[in-house]
């Protein structure tokens, strides 16, 4: 079980709604892959940060996001989401569904 407390190493993957990186880890891994204009960008980047760093989520770490219109929601935000599924189970595998 994790608590406020727990620090969870090497989860096999983070949304990334709140990341922080070492600098040269960043840059190793080229940051945010701009393929994926809208969604998955973050699962992508948490593994491919596998291969050059250790991995950890945090619980006690608490950000408050307020807004949330950035992604409107329509026909176009359906597209965005299903192309950067389509190319993120393409290149990580469909076990991620």
């Amino acid at each position: 079980m994790v608590n406020a407390t727990d620090v969870v190493w090497e989860p096999e993957i983070v949304s990334g709604c709140f990341m922080l990186f070492r600098t040269d880890v960043l840059k190793a891994l080229g940051g945010f892959d701009s393929r994926y204009f809208l969604y998955f960008e973050d699962y992508d980047l948490s593994l491919r940060t596998h291969d050059v760093a250790r991995v950890a989520y945090v619980p006690a770490i608490m950000i408050r996001h307020y807004g949330g219109g950035a992604a409107r929601k329509g026909m176009r935000h359906v597209r965005l989401f299903a192309t950067s599924a389509f190319r993120f189970f393409n290149r990580f595998g469909w076990k991620w569904l």
